[in-house]
């Protein structure tokens, strides 16, 4: 199995585009899976460069609502016109960063047919499951401020009840594919090392940690350690400053997860 990341903030490959947005494409060997989609139409382009045709893509998973993941979904439904994609009821919330609208576009029904609302943790394929809940273990390691909802004309805080990710289940531990972990990537990894009571080898996504606190970033170097994650590629939303210090002290292997990295699982 192999996990390609189709398009994210960076590129270093000839003949690929890069935007701030993230989507990955998992692919079994029998099952293609579309996670997020970027924040255009570019993801299908790089795709087709990597040779995958986004109208044969299986599966599509929504990680939130926010735009920069959601973007090229549009194009995904108009592109692909049986798979369905599996995403939150909450994601098509109005979603804000005070003034700027930053959501799904509104073009898109959320009635649509091909919507598959998910509630508990799902198996995808085989050995793949999402989850569609995060549980709080450290606060600490949670990415809330500044991002909103607005209902009526009134906003509130957007904890973002909408957040998914994927774990991949091997019988040597887990890989974990999280997005944006607005959630907090610390909670996300030990929501799914207890679901399944077993090791996790392998975090990759977006951390959210651009813009934090030192205090954030030890914690997440000193959960990582506990834990002996053997592979971290991070990338989009982590900060190319944030990556350097994980690089320096998490004990793991640490990856800039760039636009096109291939991923064996």
């Amino acid at each position: 199995m192999k996990i390609v990341t189709l398009i994210e903030n960076m590129v270093v490959n000839a003949g690929l585009v890069a935007e701030h947005g993230l989507s990955f494409m998992i692919d079994t060997g029998h099952t293609k899976i579309l996670f997020d989609t970027g924040q255009t139409r570019l993801f299908a382009q790089n795709a087709q460069e990597l040779g995958y045709e986004i109208s044969s893509v299986d599966l599509a998973v929504i990680s939130h609502g926010h735009y920069d993941h959601t973007g090229g979904l549009a194009h995904f439904i108009e592109t692909n016109e049986t798979a369905p994609v599996y995403i939150k009821k909450e994601a098509f919330a109005r979603k804000t960063s005070v003034d700027r609208y930053i959501g799904i576009n509104p073009v898109i029904n959320s009635g649509n047919k091909r919507f598959r609302f998910v509630d508990d943790v799902f198996m995808l394929a085989g050995n793949i499951y999402i989850f569609p809940f995060v549980k709080t273990f450290f606060p600490i390691d949670q990415h809330f401020d500044g991002f909103f909802i607005e209902e009526n004309g009134v906003l509130k805080p957007d904890t973002f009840n909408d957040e998914m990710f994927v774990v991949i289940v091997s019988d040597d531990g887990l890989s974990i594919i999280s997005s944006c972990s607005h959630t907090g990537i610390t909670n996300i990894v030990e929501t799914a090392s207890l679901y399944f009571n077993m090791p996790v080898k392998r975090v990759i996504g977006g951390f959210h940690i651009r813009n934090t606190s030192s205090e954030v970033v030890k914690h997440i170097v000193e959960y990582f350690n506990s834990k002996e994650i053997e592979e971290i590629f991070t990338c989009h939303c982590t900060g190319v400053d944030k990556f350097f210090i994980l690089k320096k002290d998490c004990d793991a292997n640490v990856f800039y997860n760039h636009t096109c990295r291939e991923i064996i699982v």
